[in-house]
Parts: structure tokens; sequence; C-alpha cells
């Protein structure tokens, strides 16, 4: 019995020495040093937050039913940026596309190398009907106050919009020259899907036989107090993005008086379908992206969580457990399910001829459309549910993070941002590049937005309040001029 006890003892101080060993074995956090934004921009925050505030005031909506887009917003829209950065235009050649989207192409002193492209979108949600009251300033004032610039689009996407032609700007005006095509690619309705913006853009190019080495879009961003135990910000670089598609679940069943039942009415059947799939998520998995994110995350947390991370062997149960109590870090870790609509039933007392459900999948990039399907009415287990897909996009595939596309947005948020974590990441929301993807495009999509997130940030965009401090467009800005000199 003492021989196996010591055994024992020695296999525990083993493991506890390998798991420390692995610990120490992980790249040192970087030093905390900060860079700052270049002078010049700096001095001039207020004219670049007065040019943000009036984009804001250009009302481009898109709806999502059957209103047409509002085109004295967009054409206004376009020729404010016009106006407003001469030298960039005349440095680089624009087109419209459908109507509302913006193609620039800035020519490159090499004509043999692959181009880059920075996409962004010119059109917002709409301001939910009966809240605009409830806003700190009113959503289309565009509003300078309390260090930021308040409206619709400040976050998602104006301010990108607004950041890449200030940095464009600036280059053009020192006589800077890209060595390859730069193409800034704005589609005019990236909120409704893209169809007639980004997707239209994207045929075109592949008509003319361009592709990029690499894109970068809005998606991730550096977030502050978003990741537990990361005491400083973390740079997510986005280089995938979740699929997309709603599934209609529809029951019709006998009519009548509610006095005299079926053992089941339509919406019974329907809402039965809708705790069925809800009752059973997919399942949270540490795969390969999961794992590099972690990875890179480690050095920035404390002592304990460094040794559980370099050990996800033995404490991968535990590790997903812990995320599973956080809705952000859960949903980078499988394909969601959210109940969404339900409809049925016209009167109390009559039963409803027909019912349906609407839930919202965001598939992982190791599920696609048809699988979430097949599962959903695997699930549900109920001939009498029609399962129909609506609106599907597939998940991107993964991009390299070994590539010079990454690599130098790396150094640019390094070199602007300071001694930041940098992470690889998915994008849990859909962007234009799904377009781009959908065409082929490119050899690797990317997808970071250089602003800081405070958990209360995350709430704004599409929400109440949107706002964008003035500090972060300025960086932003900084960050674009930095990358395109890096990149370009």
């Amino acid at each position: 019995m003492r021989k196996v006890l010591l055994a024992l003892c020695g296999a525990i101080v083993t493991l506890i020495a390998v798991c420390l060993t692995r610990a120490l074995m992980l790249p040192a956090a970087p030093s905390s040093e900060s860079a700052e934004s270049p002078v010049d921009l700096a001095q001039n925050r207020d004219a670049i937050a007065g040019r943000l505030a009036q984009a804001i005031r250009f009302e481009t909506v898109s709806w999502g039913d059957a209103r047409p887009m509002n085109e004295e917003a967009f054409a206004g829209f376009a020729d404010f940026l016009e106006q407003t950065y001469p030298a960039a235009h005349r440095a680089m050649r624009r087109e419209t596309v459908s109507g509302g989207s913006l193609l620039y192409r800035w020519p490159g002193t090499d004509a043999s190398a692959k181009p880059v492209a920075f996409l962004a979108h010119l059109d917002v949600v709409p301001v939910e009907p009966g809240t605009e009251a409830e806003w700190t300033h009113p959503p289309f004032s565009g509003a300078i106050a309390d260090g930021a610039v308040w409206g619709r689009g400040a976050l998602d996407n104006k301010g990108q919009v607004i950041a890449l032609m200030e940095a464009a700007e600036r280059l053009a005006a020192q006589g800077f020259r890209p060595s390859r095509d730069v193409y800034f690619l704005f589609g005019h309705d990236e909120e409704v899907g893209g169809p007639a913006g980004a997707a239209a853009i994207a045929a075109l190019l592949k008509e003319r036989d361009v592709r990029f080495a690499w894109t970068l879009d809005e998606g991730s961003g550096l977030v502050d107090g978003v990741i537990p135990g990361a005491a400083r910000p973390v740079a997510l670089i986005a280089t995938a993005e979740k699929g997309y598609v709603t599934l209609r679940f529809s029951a019709v069943a006998a009519g009548g008086h509610s006095s005299a039942p079926a053992p089941d009415t339509a919406v019974s059947l329907v809402a039965r379908a809708v705790v069925a799939v809800t009752e059973e998520p997919y399942d949270l998995e540490l795969d390969r992206s999961i794992v590099a994110f972690l990875r890179a995350l480690a050095p920035e947390l404390p002592f304990a969580r460094k040794v559980a991370l370099a050990n996800l062997w033995l404490t991968g149960g535990m590790i997903k457990s812990a995320f599973a109590e956080n809705p952000t870090l859960a949903a980078s870790m499988r394909t969601t399910t959210a109940p969404t609509i339900i409809d049925g039933g016209t009167k109390a007392n009559v039963l409803p001829q027909r019912a349906e459900a609407y839930v919202n999948y965001r598939i992982h990039p190791r599920d696609s459309v048809e699988s979430v399907v097949a599962r959903a009415v695997r699930v549900i287990g109920d001939e009498r549910i029609d399962v129909e897909a609506l609106e599907p996009s597939e998940p991107s595939p993964q991009s390299s993070t070994d590539s010079d596309g990454y690599r130098v947005i790396e150094d640019s948020v390094r070199a602007i941002f300071g001694s930041v974590a940098i992470a690889p990441s998915l994008t849990l929301q859909g962007t234009d590049t799904k377009n781009y993807v959908a065409a082929g495009i490119a050899d690797d999509y990317y997808r970071f937005t250089p602003f800081i997130y405070q958990p209360d940030d995350l709430k704004r965009i599409h929400g109440t309040d949107e706002r964008v401090m003035i500090d972060d467009l300025v960086r932003a800005a900084t960050f674009y001029e930095d990358l395109i000199r890096r990149g370009g």
C-alpha cells in the first residue's frame, strides 16, 4: 500500500510539474507601453469628429422591408465624401455600383502585385419606432458631446468609412502612392445582406479578373472589460465569420371552437418544436480556432487561469463550463439557436388552423446550412412540422494567421495601440465579406474594426445611444494610415 501511495503522490507531483511547466512556456505578456496618435491628427480631432457628425446626418437607412432606398440620402453622402476628401478623390478612381455603392481604386506602382481591399458600408439600421426619446441626443443629429460623436452609424459603420477616408486623404495629400492597388469597397445595403451592394461589387470585380491578396472588413475589434480576467484591451482579428439561416417552423391543424380541442393545435405543435430545438443546443467545442484564441490570450490572464489554458488536455471540460456562462464566449464555440418570432391564431376561443415560428441560427464554420436544417428536423422529430430555410448564408472558411495580411494587421495594431494582446477570433455577426467569400476573389479575408469596445458599447450597436469616442475615431484613422503604408 505504501508503494502505491508513493507512486500516486509521484504521479500527482509530476502532473503538477507538467502543468506548471506548460504554463511557464507560454509567451510572457507584452509590456504595457502604449502608442500615441501622430500630433497633427490629434490636433485635428475636432475636425475629424465634425466630419463624422456630418456623415451621420445623411439618413442612409436600410429598412429591410418593401421601402426603397433613400436615393437622395445616399447621393448626398457620396457627394459629401467627394467634397470633403478632395486629395483622396484625385488619387483614387471612383465608380458607383447599383446606384448606391462606391468602388474606389487607388492605382499602385507595381501592376503585378495582388491588390488589397478595405471594406465598409454606407447604410445603417433603422431606429426602432418609439425609442427615439430614449436617445441622449437625436439619432441622426450627429451631436458632439462628452468626448463622443453620437448617432446611428457612429459605430456601425460610418465611423469606419470616415476613418478610412481620413487616412486616404492624409496619405494622398502627402503624395503617397501604394506599391499595389488599394481598393475601398463601400456597400450600400450591408444591413440587409448586401445583395445589391457588396454582391454586385464582388461580381463586377470577378468579371474583371481582380483577385485580392487579402481584404479587411468590419467585425471584431479591441475589447476592454469583455473577456473575463484580461486586464488590458485585447485585439481580436477575425479570421472567419459565422453563417446565417432562419428556419421557419410551420404547422396546420383542424380549426373549430376552443371548447372541444383536439390533443394538439397548430400553436402547440409549433411551440413544442421551438422548445425542442431550444432545449437541445449545439455542443461547445474547443476546436483549433478556439485553442489558437485561448493560447494568444493566456499571457494576459492571472497565473492560475494561464495554467488552465496551457493544459486544455486536462482542463477543457472546465473551460467549456466557464465559457457557457458567458453568451458571447459560448457563441464563439458553437452554432447558436435563437427563437425570435412566433405567430398563430386570431381569437382566444378559436382553434388556430396555422401557426409558425422563426428560429435564427448563426452557424459555426464547422457546420453548414444543410446540417442545421437536418439537425432541426431530427431534434423536432414530428412530421407535422414543416421546416423551411430562409435567407441561408454559409459560414466562411478560416483565413490564415500566417499570411502577410494577418502579419501587417498585427504590426499596425501594435504600432497604434501599443503592446496589447492580439488573438485570432470568429465574427459572430454577418458582414459584407460573405459576399466576397462567395465570389472567391481573395486569398484571405479578415475582419477588424480599430475601435476599443467597452461592454456598454456592444449594446449600442444597432441599439439606443450609438456613439463613438472621438479618441477612438482618431486612432482608427491613424491605424488605417499605418496599415495602408505597410500593406499597400
